[in-house]
């Protein structure tokens, strides 16, 4: 395919069993000891309200979860795995509704510097320069050049949210991703052990750029893998840390038996040892095994919330742990290979979020010499006595140090760093200057976004603040407003003015376009949990740019927001009277959020009295006096069909019909998109139907086209679907953002439409006046058509249908040619167009591009080219009059694609790879 930065990362479907802050609440059905429902822990019910005290990593990730909970606080059963089914039979469907964006309409726009959170570092055992990532949400990522430039592999895994990864130890193109994020110390469902569960291990066989999961793996005891270790002597003998405990395979995957029973972090072998392991459960102690995994010993001296380990290779027997707790990280030694540990750590240790961040190092060389992560990186030259901050170039919250091969401490010194930022390097182990490898690496986790009139992009993300983009996806300005981002707003008559904030709503406003944010203009009560959600969602009036509404427990509203901090309430709290402030409703599907806390709001274009709001428990109210000083409000979510009680995530009124209204929830169900057309007096899904319908999943924002109201774009947990008729038929769009989560998306003019992801940065899309359409037959003749289906020639997504060439038959020639036929929409046009996706596996072969005029009826020459060895698209034109390549009555188009060698001394089956055929007929 052509190089596209996409991903998958998927809201996990584990339970919430117990409400954070207030009432617990444990539903009879989750009672029991199951990996859906795990257990519960009594520390984290211990929050209070200093918000200080928590990761802004782990409250993003609390907020999300809870977001996509079903009605009582659960997640239905297999919710991911169903929703993927449903994707499948959609991507397999013929004549999809594209609603205008297909492959060529997206491009990137970053952020390339700015990195994400990321769990793993491979670095190839022969070249230094290829190095693989396993990010949080982005998937894995690959570097040829030593981290100059980053390429993200394979996008079909079932979720590319990446723990950790482990390569082959024989063949170096072999290489496993187990998924899942298993690093968090909260409660089940509070944290992004739920947001980011995994669906088992994968294996890639050609380097990273496509796998496929073990299928032994797809069981809850693998949603979260946590750590890989190969026998170096054994590849098939496997062992893996998973929140269910340490599994064992002596046939490369084929199948596992338990040997450990916890929730494993980390799993170590001894450099000296093969035999010789150690691991930790949470919350309890150490274990090692001296027998390859086959049976575990319980070590002593330290229990804990989180172990990481790391053996002393210069020191046999010895093995340092990293042990967290209360927020804080020891390090412990143990000099009888891992039986016992004695504390080393004087004082309070260093800073962390118990399981979120942790790592260890110990320099191979030198046992007295260790590098630990937690909020920040530390050295100690001591074995851990006494501890230095150190590489303070990094960003915060350390997942992964990585050695490069062959470390020796004088010609090979270098240390890679993974945290929540990204990648970085450090040339010599033993002082700080550091090298920010985040080079195109698009993996940033967004919430919110803005684009004004001069095309600047301002973007709120997870732990990297609030960033701005001024036209160079290599350079965004970062961090232009500290904190975690959120939403951000643009005045649409005043380029000048930008909003922006960091979580609880705490606001900044810009009166230069973003070059500074000195205006603090948040509402009452900013920055508390009990006023604000997490991630509060703000808007500007589209008729009125001097006018913002913020969502809080109230609504709040800012007559001169470019001037002014004045805010009045406009709609007032529907907290129940018997519930004290602070308190929250003892249902799971709300912990920790109010229940009660406006999640979304719209202001009608053209009318600006007219105001939707939406609520976190599904409670949907309208005004038409809304600029009156207090409006009058009524509910209508209750009227006619009931509309599911979930958090409401958009709500889009008709720019031409203000009572004609499309609200979105979150939410694995199936009924996550409604609409209005008599102003909420009754309801009816849009969902569709069949192979079209929408898969049962979180929509988190939707959009109607400015000028074609038919055509319609919603954002989920697995990418962008489109509709072309109202709604009535919804299919999946792989090329682009792919299968990343979408946290909004934005019209930058009347044909851009901007997708924010969380997870793969930003994306813009020129939506097409018209709709192409694909193939519907195909053949391979001269050639042998080698493997593929027709629905390969739909997608930009390296599924390819494959030709070669033909040895024996020389007489039509050492070619390969694809026919393929479409129907046009109409039967004339101004305009027609054919776009291939090809690469050939050989060099000296000419490609070319015909189409059929069936007025002559004969061939007709559009382009020809040398065809490329890597993945590239030609477009070809054909020459007017149109209507001679449309069949009459059929409305057939033939395409004639034509691959042969310029010289013909080649005797290698060479062969053609096709990943698509579009046409386009513009009317």
């Amino acid at each position: 395919m052509v190089w596209t930065r996409w991903a998958s990362s998927l809201a996990g479907a584990i339970a919430l069993t117990v409400f954070v802050s207030g009432c617990v609440s444990v539903p009879s059905e989750t009672r029991r000891p199951d990996p859906e429902f795990p257990r519960i822990d009594a520390k984290s019910l211990a929050r209070n309200d200093d918000e200080s005290a928590f990761s802004g990593a782990v409250e993003a990730a609390r907020f999300r979860y809870q977001q996509r909970l079903s009605q009582g606080g659960i997640v239905p059963e297999r919710a991911i795995e169903r929703a993927m089914e449903q994707l499948d039979t959609m991507r397999h469907a013929k004549n999809r509704p594209l609603a205008g964006i297909y492959s060529g309409s997206w491009s990137w726009i970053g952020p390339g510097q700015i990195g994400g959170r990321l769990r793993a570092i491979l670095i190839h055992p022969d070249d230094p320069n290829t190095m693989w990532l396993g990010t949080a949400a982005g998937g894995v990522w690959k570097t040829t050049d030593g981290g100059a430039n980053w390429t993200p592999m394979d996008d079909f895994m079932a979720t590319l949210a990446i723990g950790c990864m482990a390569l082959d130890p024989v063949d170096p193109d072999v290489l496993y991703a187990g998924t899942g994020e298993g690093f968090f110390d909260a409660v089940e469902g509070s944290s992004n052990t739920a947001t980011m569960r995994g669906s088992g291990i994968f294996k890639s066989t050609d380097g990273g750029h496509t796998w496929d999961r073990i299928p032994s793996t797809a069981t809850p005891d693998f949603w979260f893998v946590n750590r890989m270790a190969i026998d170096p002597n054994d590849p098939t003998s496997i062992l893996v840390a998973t929140s269910t405990g340490i599994w064992r395979s002596t046939n490369g995957g084929a199948s596992w038996t338990r040997r450990l029973a916890g929730w494993c972090l980390d799993l170590k072998r001894d450099p000296n040892d093969a035999n010789h392991l150690v691991t930790g459960v949470e919350h309890s102690s150490g274990y090692v095994s001296e027998d390859n995994g086959l049976t575990w010993t319980a070590a002593t001296g330290i229990d804990g919330d989180r172990q990481e380990f790391a053996f002393a290779k210069s020191a046999p027997g010895t093995v340092f742990c990293s042990l967290s707790e209360a927020n804080s990280i020891k390090i412990y030694r143990s000099t009888d290979g891992g039986h016992s540990y004695a504390l080393r750590t004087s004082g309070g240790g260093i800073g962390t979020y118990n399981h979120y961040n942790n790592t260890l190092w110990v320099d191979p060389t030198n046992a007295n010499t260790l590098v630990v992560g937690g909020v920040y990186l530390y050295r100690s030259t001591n074995a851990g006595t006494s501890l230095s901050q150190a590489f303070s170039g990094v960003h915060a919250d350390m997942h992964a140090i990585v050695p490069e091969n062959g470390f020796d401490g004088t010609s090979k010194r270098k240390l890679f760093f993974g945290c929540d930022g990204g990648i970085y390097r450090a040339d010599n182990a033993y002082s700080n200057p550091v090298v920010n490898l985040n080079n195109n690496l698009g993996v940033t986790q967004f919430y919110g976004a803005a684009v004004n009139a001069n095309g600047v992009v301002l973007a709120g993300a997870q732990d990297n603040g609030t960033n701005r983009y001024t036209g160079d996806p290599m350079n965004w300005n970062s961090n232009v407003i500290g904190g975690d981002g959120g939403f951000c707003a643009a005045d649409p008559f005043n380029a000048n003015y930008l909003y922006g904030g960091s979580q609880y709503m705490n606001l900044r406003r810009s009166n230069n376009g973003g070059g500074s944010f000195s205006g603090n203009v948040a509402p009452p009560g900013a920055g508390s949990a009990n006023n604000y959600n997490f991630i509060p969602f703000f808007l500007i009036d589209p008729n009125n740019g001097n006018r913002m509404l913020a969502c809080g427990e109230e609504l709040w509203r800012n007559n001169a927001v470019r001037t002014s901090n004045t805010w009045t309430s406009i709609k007032p709290s529907i907290r129940p009277s018997n519930v004290a402030e602070g308190g929250k409703i003892d249902r799971a599907h709300f912990a920790d959020n109010n229940p009660w806390n406006l999640s979304t709001a719209s202001v009608a274009e053209g009318d600006e009295n007219v105001i939707w709001a939406g609520h976190n428990d599904g409670h949907l109210y309208k005004t038409s006096n809304g600029t009156a000083t207090t409006p009058t409000w009524v509910r209508v979510d209750r009227n006619g069909v009931g509309l599911p009680q979930r958090w409401i995530s958009r709500i889009v009124i008709d720019r031409s019909d203000v009572n004609r209204v499309t609200v979105s929830f979150m939410g694995w169900e199936a009924d996550n998109i409604w609409r209005t057309t008599d102003g909420g007096a009754s309801w009816a899904p849009v969902a569709g139907s069949g192979a079209f319908a929408l898969p049962s999943l979180p929509v988190s924002a939707l959009a109607q086209h400015r000028t074609k109201p038919n055509f319609w774009y919603a954002g989920t947990d697995l990418g962008i679907f489109t509709s072309s008729d109202d709604g009535a038929t919804w299919t999946n769009l792989s090329d682009g953002p792919g299968t990343v989560p979408i946290d909004e998306l934005i019209w930058k003019d009347d044909a851009t439409l901007m997708a924010v992801t969380h997870g793969r940065g930003v994306w813009l899309a020129t939506v097409a006046d018209v709709e192409p359409f694909s193939p519907r037959s195909f053949s391979v003749v001269p050639g042998i058509h080698e493997s593929g289906r027709l629905q390969q020639l739909f997608l930009s997504d390296d599924r390819c249908v494959v030709g070669r060439r033909n040895l024996a038959a020389e007489e039509v020639g050492y070619m390969v040619q694809l026919n393929a036929e479409g129907v046009a929409p109409v039967t004339g046009g101004t305009a027609l167009t054919v776009r291939v996706e090809s690469r050939v596996n050989a060099s000296g072969i000419f490609r070319y591009v015909d189409l059929y005029d069936y007025s002559a009826a004969a061939w007709v020459r559009l382009t020809g080219s040398v065809a490329s060895t890597s993945d590239s698209q030609v477009l070809a034109t054909a020459p007017a009059p149109i209507a001679r390549f449309i069949q009459p009555g059929t409305r057939r188009v033939k395409a004639r694609l034509g691959w042969n060698e310029v010289a013909s001394e080649t005797t290698a089956p060479w062969r053609v790879f096709v990943d698509e055929v579009l046409f386009t007929l513009v009317p």
